[in-house]
């Protein structure tokens, strides 16, 4: 048996599957249209045909993580460059900023007994990005639209570098589009507050 954690825009889920159930079973065990979803398997992007392969043939042995996000054409995303790779949010640094400051727990996961286990921040600095978060450096590190970004470096020895980022940094990038897929809403909600608040400020 095989234990598959999925990831959706509403939370995380885990449940036990045979090694030869699908993808496909997966999704429809939890009743997912994956047709309109941007779905993977341990960071590695699915492709239609693998919707129906065993899981054992995806390289599945005793646990996998699977993400079902709904399409966004700004998802986060990694580019490499050389001997370095940017992780470009997709999600302006000034609201990130934003929902720091009047939303900050929407900008973590928590698993079943409540306890986060990757979170977003923002901070002073380059920022960095690992397994358990990603941290955004301050304003002068967004990009030309003002999205958030990290600059990770990479050893130049590696042969494979796409394959090193999605190893140590695939599940990062699930995890940072399954909090950044909820943060339009948030904003929406945070500006509505901030719209009540000034209504009840006045200078005469």
């Amino acid at each position: 048996m095989i234990k598959v954690t999925l990831t959706t825009a509403a939370g995380r889920k885990s449940e036990m599957f045979a090694e030869d159930q699908t993808p496909k079973d997966v999704f429809e065990y939890w009743n997912i249209d994956y047709s309109v979803t941007s779905n993977s398997i341990n960071g590695v992007k699915l492709g239609i045909g693998d919707l129906n392969k065993p899981l054992h043939e995806l390289g599945v042995v005793d646990e996998c993580r699977m993400s079902a996000i709904t399409k966004i054409d700004n998802a986060a995303n990694i580019v490499i460059h050389g001997a370095s790779a940017v992780l470009t949010s997709g999600v302006k640094l000034a609201d990130w900023e934003r929902v720091q400051k009047y939303a900050p727990d929407a900008m973590k996961i928590v698993d079943e007994e409540g306890d986060t286990v990757f979170k977003v921040m923002i901070a002073k600095g380059t920022g960095s990005a690992n397994k358990y978060g990603v941290t955004f450096g301050a304003s002068t590190y967004a990009n030309k639209d003002g999205m958030a970004t990290v600059t990770i470096l990479l050893d130049e020895k590696c042969e494979d570098k796409q394959k090193a980022i999605a190893d140590s940094l695939g599940g990062a990038l699930l995890d940072l589009n399954e909090i950044e897929a909820n943060i339009p809403e948030i904003l929406k909600d945070i500006a509505e507050k901030e719209a009540q608040v000034a209504k009840l400020i006045v200078e005469e």
